[in-house]
């Protein structure tokens, strides 16, 4: 027969049994919860990581591109005085060819979403300074357009052009 000290033994390893299977399905619950958490952790981690890199591949192509950026800038009209600096320079030009030059009317417009300042010249000299003066308008280092030219004889040296040129206004404002 089974002693009562036997059957108190067997009780109690069994409700120790039935606690510790409790203890770990509870240990193992809370280590899937927990797992969960710290999964989600890890890709927010890795995402942060992913946008930092990303960050500071962006700030490395912004100091390596910041001489072409400025170039590329230096062909487009940025504000009023630039606008000025402009008409200076092509007058320059014309005193530096022998052209007699007339600004007329210099005027910002809109084309297609965009900004320029469109101005109309009327030069006067020789066929030969006439025609390179234009040459030169079309080749200025500026984002440019000649959208009209009206040349027209008038004496046996003097020629006489009307010319409009349409100059790229920048219309952001850079912000690095």
């Amino acid at each position: 027969m089974i002693s009562q000290k036997t059957k108190r033994v067997a009780v109690l390893s069994g409700v120790v049994f039935v606690g510790m299977c409790v203890f770990v399905a509870f240990a193992v619950r809370m280590i899937m919860l927990e797992s969960v958490v710290l999964s989600e952790q890890v890709a927010a981690i890795a995402v942060d990581q992913s946008q930092q890199v990303a960050f500071t591949r962006l700030q490395k192509l912004v100091q390596e591109t910041a001489s072409e950026r400025s170039e590329i800038q230096s062909f487009f009209l940025e504000s009023q005085s630039d606008s000025i600096d402009f008409l200076n320079y092509i007058e320059q030009l014309a005193t530096e060819r022998s052209v007699a030059l007339e600004t007329i009317n210099p005027r910002e417009i809109e084309v297609e979403g965009k900004t320029f300042l469109s101005v109309e010249y009327s030069l006067e000299g020789s066929l030969g300074q006439v025609e390179g003066f234009i040459q030169l308008l079309e080749n200025i280092p500026y984002v440019s357009q000649l959208t009209a030219i009206e040349l027209e004889r008038r004496s046996n040296v003097v020629w006489q052009a009307d010319v409009i040129i349409d100059v790229a206004v920048l219309t952001y404002e850079p912000t690095l």
